[in-house]
């Protein structure tokens, strides 16, 4: 059914009721269109009684201005108040499709996930084969339950493929060990040119590193910044930072501690100690951050807590395990060296490399492949990655996973990078989600999108490669892409103060504890400050002055009750549309009352702000209540007591220095002047190592 609507200046609405996915309401501009705009509506009209005519298109006429009101709230990131006109939209005409795919993304955005559901649902029912709503339910049911930072089985799908020989200045003969940092930058060691080559996501070269002539770098591991490798030839451990800046380097040939003769593999812990696989002296060696010697373990033997050649090492929590390659087996000593057990797995014939994924040891077998081991329970799988590569593994050596759960393997002898992605992802694919289109300076126009894994997890630092727009079926060229985290330093941050008549006890010690974040804003910085009790109110707008914090917090206004439900709800409300690093920063006394959460939820608190990775954090000057800790943790933020000078003090680098997930798509639409108030659809792809993903969304022009 097709129902048209003619303005006052020979303006159109199309509204396609038709079994496709997504369900558009399309947009034409008057001028020469009038004519064809009076053809369709006299074709269109042929064969309807005159009453229903009339009468639907009242409706509709009625529920397009919603939907235009409800689509200005959405692109500015004001959900509560989207979702008010795509109700109306959608209660004054059911069939309004498009506006309630828009209603179900305001619940999701504004932290009503039973909402967001609700409407979903609502739309699958009406279109069962509608892959994209399907996708979304599936996601947000499967977030429910809790995705595991593991993946849910051994089962891995071949994604992509480096081939050293289709390389040039990245060629990378004989690899032996590889590592991938936090953006999926991948660092892969060659050990016959004595070079680390560094790859981006997409696999593309973007740097190398090499020392001396003649070197022969083996060993490569990251923690934070740090990059440790070791020169097998030289005997010394290199530390740089990520762009290969020299930091330190330490060791030489012989058997005394600090020194090495033919150091291998390397492994940080959680902590930032390095153990280093001494592969000749037949033991592992253990630094601190600054290559301060620790201690050694281990001798030439096959006794227990004895090593013949050993390889590689990696650390889970507080247990050390090492591929002992000469005795066929793994060996596990405690962190200070102390001999727990030897492991013998079946069918192990040449562990080499080793590393940890969710509590699991990964273990590659240059002779039998990969071999995923769970130290608790004692069960090794073998996952049969042959069948799925380019011929399979000659010799693998080394295997990694990387923060999405893809799997990196290297084989030494065919002098390839092969990447899997788990099984699980590859049936989902990839969630994304447009937050907001921002056409302030059209025709220049700015998409902010959030893509995630099955899991919910964020997919990082995909490029322009990965992206593709459309803009009314028309490719757009052109597209700059930004991860946002790389766009803009500064912080915007909403102070939550504690104004309950129970928090008025501390109130001389709230300059005092504000000053431990305030010291360290910078003038690129916003502040806002927002005092509460059972009602909410603000000292001042986004800006930065010390002085004015100051004063907001120095004022004694202190009530009966606190909502504090409403106030963080009202506090992300006012931070989500920022485009710089966002946080929400709560002082109080940490206790909480009976209708504490009864308007907002915790639950939709913590949806809310995890649907926009905005961490609040609460500084309490007691024991934070229970739901003042969940929120903090679920939401990635922290509970610091006014005691912990340390933590306080660090308050602002955690906020500077949190991750930021959105990113931005900006090109310049080619549309004319004169299509002003014309809905302008658009279509997002993402594709990235064979997962992929769709989003459609739009914007009326301005």
């Amino acid at each position: 059914m097709i129902f048209l609507v003619l303005d006052d200046n020979f303006q159109y609405d199309i509204i396609l009721d038709v079994d496709r996915e997504p369900y558009m309401v399309m947009s034409m501009g008057a001028g020469r269109r009038w004519v064809m705009a009076i053809a369709c509506a006299i074709a269109v009209f042929a064969s309807v009684p005159a009453a229903a005519q009339f009468g639907d298109l009242s409706r509709f006429e009625r529920a397009k201005d919603a939907y235009r009101k409800g689509i200005v709230f959405y692109n500015r990131m004001q959900y509560l108040a989207a979702v008010e006109h795509f109700r109306a939209a959608v209660a004054v005409y059911p069939d309004y499709h498009t506006a309630r795919e828009y209603l179900a993304r305001s619940y999701r955005f504004a932290g009503y996930t039973d909402e967001a559901l609700k409407e979903w649902e609502i739309l699958a029912n009406i279109s069962p084969h509608n892959v994209a709503v399907q996708g979304k339910i599936d996601a947000l049911r499967f977030r429910r339950v809790g995705g595991a930072t593991a993946p849910e089985s051994a089962e891995f799908v071949f994604a992509s493929q480096i081939e050293s020989n289709d390389q040039t200045r990245y060629r990378f003969p004989r690899p032996v060990d590889c590592a991938v940092d936090r953006d999926k930058n991948v660092y892969l060691s060659s050990f016959s040119t004595g070079k680390v080559v560094k790859f981006d996501a997409n696999g593309e070269g973007i740097g190398t590193f090499t020392t001396a002539l003649g070197s022969k770098i083996y060993g490569i591991d990251i923690f934070d910044d740090t990059v440790a490798m070791t020169d097998f030839q030289n005997d010394v451990v290199f530390l740089t930072d990520r762009n290969f800046r020299a930091i330190k380097q330490f060791g030489s040939k012989g058997a005394e501690a600090g020194r090495f003769h033919g150091p291998e593999g390397v492994s940080f812990d959680r902590n930032g100690y390095l153990y280093v696989v001494d592969s000749g002296n037949h033991r592992v060696q253990k630094f601190d951050a600054a290559g301060g010697f620790v201690l050694a373990f281990g001798q030439n033997g096959a006794y227990e807590g004895q090593l013949n050649y050993p390889s590689d090492v990696t650390v889970i929590k507080d247990r050390v395990f090492v591929s002992d390659s000469g005795n066929k087996r793994l060996a596990c000593f405690d962190d200070s060296g102390n001999f727990l057990r030897n492991i013998g797995v079946d069918g192990m014939e040449g562990p080499r490399g080793l590393s940890e994924i969710g509590g699991r040891l990964v273990v590659a077998d240059e002779k039998k492949g990969l071999m995923m081991y769970n130290p608790e329970t004692d069960v090794a799988v073998w996952p049969d990655l042959w069948k799925n590569t380019k011929g399979g593994f000659s010799k693998l050596f080394a295997a990694s996973f990387d923060r999405d759960g893809f799997l990196y393997c290297v084989d030494h002898h065919r002098e390839t990078l092969s990447v899997f992605s788990p099984l699980q992802s590859r049936y989902s694919n990839l969630d994304l989600e447009i937050t907001s289109v921002d056409t302030r300076k059209y025709p220049i126009v700015a998409v902010y999108c959030n893509v995630r894994n099955r899991r919910g997890m964020p997919v990082h630092n995909l490029l322009n490669k990965n992206f593709r727009i459309t803009e009314d079926s028309a490719r757009i060229s052109g597209v700059y892409v930004d991860y946002l985290k790389d766009l803009d330093p500064s912080v915007s941050v909403v102070l939550c103060v504690d104004r309950s008549s129970v928090a008025a006890s501390h109130h001389g010690d709230l300059p005092w504890a504000a000053e431990f974040l305030l010291r360290k804003m910078r003038t690129n910085d916003a502040l806002k400050v927002m005092n509460f009790n059972s009602d909410y109110w603000t000292g001042n707008d986004f800006d930065w002055s010390r002085r004015r914090a100051l004063q907001a917090l120095k004022e004694r206004d202190y009530r009966p009750g606190k909502d504090f439900g409403r106030a963080l709800y009202n506090a992300l409300n006012d931070v989500v549309p920022r485009i710089t690093r966002r946080a929400v920063v709560v002082l109080t006394d940490g206790s909480v009352e009976p209708e504490s959460f009864r308007r907002y939820s915790a639950d939709t608190v913590i949806e809310y702000a995890r649907s926009h990775y905005i961490p609040i954090s609460v500084v309490a000057f007691r024991q934070a209540a229970p739901e003042l800790a969940r929120i903090a943790r679920e939401t990635g933020g922290s509970v610091i007591r006014v005691q912990e000078l340390d933590a306080l003090r660090g308050l602002y680098d955690r906020v500077k220095g949190q991750e930021e997930y959105r990113y931005v798509l900006v090109y310049y639409s080619f549309k004319i002047a004169d299509l002003k108030g014309w809905w302008s659809d658009l279509r997002i792809d993402v594709d990235y190592l064979g997962q992929k993903g769709t989003e459609w969304g739009g914007y009326f022009v301005p």
